[in-house]
């Protein structure tokens, strides 16, 4: 019997052919070229995807390889590229209204067209690592930029979002507050809000910032040529696990299995699942993990996440701090990651699904399994393990 912590999606088939609805969240082309293109940015280097074969012989699979965003732009996240990316492509389509030409990412960095981008106010809410991403991604271009946090983000990514400039106002409630607080100063104000989430009316910068993370996974595929089978992500409101699972879908034929895992008070995914449709988490978003502390998911991934995932399961807070030790403190010459609450979930979640015989069937995995994890975020801050 499968555990209740999983749960397959009724309406996702490897047969269905990544089509117009899903293009809309993810298009895959000129994804090679975006990549070109951030090489004029001096903190761009390919981020690693390391591979722990001791792990994976223990864990009865072939492969289990990991893309270590810790190190990406030196920032310490994945969501560098979406908070970056979402202002880049705000400032170019500024210009490009003006004056009917797109400019580059160098142009925009090196301050060509002030005259039509300095007038921008970026914002949004975070519950620290995006927030971070827009800062650094406002500072690139030379603008401003105000971050709403919640009640229970570190002091330390508070210092990170300060110490690139931004302004930062603390609200006195969870991620959802921070947002509802954010769109109502940025409506006022007239600022641009750079958001990883969707809502009704507002979707091209979430898929802008979603596109920034497809960068990753065309990464991926160019350093592993037999690619993977299984595919486990951590979700919040499912940005990044919509980039990945889309990105790879479009590629792949037969696309791999696709795992969506969720802390169990933030399972706004599960329960989306179970209901066919958007729908909210069964807990209050108490977690650890907070970069996956989401009450909603983002409405507008739901035909690439929705249609496409093929299991959703949760971990508990208790399964946290294994996964960083495993990371941090590898079996049998494994190489040594940095990961942080969140990073380390995905890897949680394969414990999981690998020390459960049910769970190891339902997902077809075997001997002959390639596995892909996300290590999303590092330590940031959070401690030594």
């Amino acid at each position: 019997m499968v555990p209740a912590w999983l749960s397959a999606n009724p309406r996702a088939s490897k047969s269905l052919a990544f089509g117009r609805d899903q293009q809309f969240v993810i298009n895959p082309d000129g994804i090679p070229e975006l990549l070109e293109e951030l090489k004029a940015c001096p903190a761009h280097r390919e981020t690693p995807l390391q591979s722990l074969p001791a792990l994976a012989k223990r864990f009865g699979v072939a492969e289990i390889r990991v893309k270590d965003e810790s190190q990406r732009f030196g920032f310490g996240a994945f969501k560098a590229l979406g908070g970056v990316l979402g202002v880049y492509s705000e400032l170019s389509s500024a210009v490009g209204d003006a004056y009917r030409r797109s400019p580059t990412f160098k142009e925009v960095m090196e301050g060509k067209h002030r005259e039509v981008t300095g007038r921008f106010v970026f914002t949004t809410a975070s519950s620290g690592n995006h927030g971070r991403s827009v800062a650094a991604g406002a500072k690139l271009f030379g603008n401003k930029c105000v971050i709403f946090l919640p009640k229970f983000t570190s002091d330390e990514k508070e210092a990170a979002i300060r110490a690139r400039g931004a302004e930062v106002i603390r609200v006195d409630g969870d991620y959802d507050t921070a947002v509802a607080e954010c769109r109502n100063q940025a409506r006022a104000k007239g600022w641009t809000v750079i958001s990883d989430t969707s809502w009704d009316g507002y979707d091209s910068i979430p898929r802008a910032v979603m596109r920034g993370y497809t960068v990753l996974v065309e990464e991926i595929i160019r350093q592993w040529r037999a690619g993977p089978t299984h595919v486990l992500v951590q979700a919040g409101v499912g940005g990044l696990a919509a980039a990945v699972f889309g990105y790879l879908w479009a590629r792949y034929e037969p696309r791999p299995t696709f795992v969506i895992v969720e802390p169990e008070s933030a399972d706004c995914w599960f329960q989306s699942n179970r209901a066919g449709r958007p729908a909210g988490a069964s807990g209050a978003a108490d977690t650890v993990m907070g970069g996956l502390a989401c009450r909603e998911i983002s409405p507008v991934t739901w035909p690439v996440l929705g249609l496409g995932t093929d299991w959703f399961m949760t971990i508990g807070e208790d399964q946290v701090l294994p996964a960083r030790k495993l990371y941090a403190h590898p079996i049998d010459g494994d190489p040594a990651i940095a990961s942080g609450p969140s990073g380390c979930a995905g890897l949680a979640g394969l414990t999981r699904v690998c020390t459960e015989e049910a769970a190891f069937k339902a997902l077809g995995l075997g001997k002959a399994s390639r596995v892909l994890l996300i290590n999303s975020e590092g330590n940031l801050g959070e401690g030594a393990v």
